[in-house]
C-alpha cells in the first residue's frame, strides 16, 4: 500500500476492543427495578390472627391456639401482682386453664350433639372456630393485662380487685365464646341452609351457657384473686 495512506483493511486496537466492550455491555443484565407495594398493604399481626383462612391447616390452628392461650396467659400475671411469689404461677396457668377447658371438653362435647342431630359440621371446620374464638379471647386479655395490673395493685380492696379481674375475664370470656358461636353458625348456614341453623339453635344456646359456667368453675377453683375477694 502507498506510504502515508492508512490501511483501513484491519482495525487498529482500539476500534478492535470496542466491539468487545459493547457486546459485554449488551451481555450485562439490566438492573432490575424495585416492585411497587401493594396497594392495600399487608394486613397487621392482629387481623392476620383472627382471619379465616381457608383451607385451613392443622399447625396454623394450633399455632393460633397457642398465641391466644399464651395471651391468655399475661392477664393471669397481671392478675397475680397483687399477692407476687408463686401466685404469678398460679395465675398465669389459672386464666388460660378455662380457654383450654373449654376447647378441650366443651366443643368436642358440642361437635358430638351436632352430629347425632346430622349437622353438616366436621371436627376441621370446628377446630378452625376453636382457635379463631382462642386468639380473640387472649388478644382481648392480653390487651387489658395493663390496665388489670393498675388496679390489682393499686386497689385497696381485695373485693374491689376481684371484681376488676372478672370484669376482664367476663370481657374477653364473652368474645371468644361470640367469635366461636358465630363461627359454628355460619359453617352451618352454608352447608345446612337457615332450616338446619334453626334446628341446631338450642344445641348453640346450651353451648354456651355451659362455657361459661366451665370457665368461671376453672377461674375459681385456680385464681386466688377471686377467693380472697370472697366472690
Amino acid at each position: 500500500m502507498a506510504a502515508g495512506i492508512p490501511d483501513l483493511s484491519e482495525p487498529h486496537g482500539d476500534a478492535a476492543a470496542t466491539p468487545a466492550v459493547r457486546g459485554d455491555a449488551a451481555a450485562a443484565p439490566a438492573p432490575v427495578a424495585a416492585e411497587p407495594a401493594a396497594d392495600g398493604g399487608y394486613p397487621g399481626w392482629t387481623a392476620a390472627l383472627l382471619a379465616e383462612r381457608s383451607p385451613s391447616l392443622l399447625r396454623d390452628d394450633l399455632s393460633r391456639f397457642g398465641i391466644g392461650v399464651g395471651l391468655a396467659s399475661l392477664y393471669g400475671l397481671a392478675l397475680g401482682a397483687r399477692q407476687g411469689g408463686v401466685s404469678l404461677v398460679q395465675h398465669a396457668a389459672g386464666v388460660p386453664a378455662a380457654v383450654v377447658a373449654v376447647a378441650g371438653l366443651g366443643v368436642p362435647a358440642l361437635l358430638i350433639v351436632l352430629t347425632l342431630f346430622n349437622a353438616p359440621l366436621d371436627p376441621p371446620r370446628a377446630l378452625s372456630a376453636t382457635a379463631r374464638a382462642a386468639a380473640a379471647t387472649g388478644l382481648v386479655l392480653g390487651g387489658l393485662a395493663p390496665a388489670a395490673a393498675l388496679f390489682v395493685v393499686t386497689s385497696g380492696s381485695d373485693l374491689t380487685a376481684a371484681l376488676m379481674g372478672l370484669l376482664g375475664l367476663a370481657v374477653g370470656g364473652v368474645l371468644g365464646i361470640h367469635v366461636l358461636l358465630r363461627d359454628l353458625r355460619a359453617a352451618l348456614r352454608r352447608d345446612g341452609g337457615r332450616g338446619c341453623l334453626a334446628e341446631h339453635g338450642a344445641a348453640l344456646l346450651g353451648f354456651a351457657g355451659f362455657a361459661v359456667a366451665l370457665a368461671l368453675r376453672v377461674w375459681w377453683a385456680t385464681l386466688p384473686i377471686l377467693k380472697a375477694g370472697v366472690l
